[in-house]
């Protein structure tokens, strides 16, 4: 297995480097790290965000997420002046699908396919990610965002950051399923 580090999963992720408490930054950092040792990847760059998109990386479509996130974010401070909390958001964007490490696996066809691993098989999507949150002691907020990015979460996101999030995500997703030919989320939530 390929080892990867904190610095890389900032590489990764340059938002980190706008939080303001740059010790949550380093523990979502540690989160990426411990998950990724954790899961049966060999290679970070091999982790598929999902079953249905072949050959669409974890890293790329998390990246893709947090950037179009904050667009939004702050796109809706200059038109409206609503507050807020970038911070909070950008660490849940980094972790929202951090759990995919453990929950996916290679495929049948090698490089570029997942399916689900034995523990994705039982957790609901986030809720792993949820664990590394509170694990690692970042605020709740965090937390709750990261479980209801999910349409299979019965929570709803109720928070402006939480709505930014969750759009955001199926958005990238549903552009990859498209792509793919496949069943959107638009159609399954």
């Amino acid at each position: 297995m390929t080892k990867i580090t904190e610095e890389m999963v900032r590489s990764y992720f340059p938002q980190l480097s706008e939080i303001k408490n740059q010790e949550y930054a380093k523990k979502a950092a540690e989160i990426w790290v411990e998950a990724f040792e954790n899961s049966s990847w060999e290679d970070i760059a091999d982790a598929q965000f999902a079953t249905r998109a072949p050959g669409v990386a974890l890293v790329k479509h998390t990246e893709s997420v947090t950037a179009n996130a904050l667009m939004i974010a702050r796109n809706t401070v200059e038109k409206y002046g609503y507050e807020i909390d970038t911070d909070i958001l950008i660490l849940a964007a980094v972790l929202h699908d951090v759990c995919k490490l453990e929950e996916m696996e290679m495929g049948d066809q090698g490089s570029k396919t997942s399916r689900k691993s034995s523990l994705g098989k039982i957790y609901q999507h986030g809720f792993l990610s949820g664990y590394y949150t509170q694990k690692y002691g970042l605020p709740n907020e965090v937390t709750g965002l990261v479980v209801a990015h999910s349409g299979q979460s019965k929570v709803i996101p109720r928070s402006i950051e939480g709505m930014i999030l969750y759009y955001a995500d199926m958005m990238d997703a549903d552009i990859h399923f498209v792509q793919a030919g496949t069943t959107l989320c638009l159609e399954t939530h």
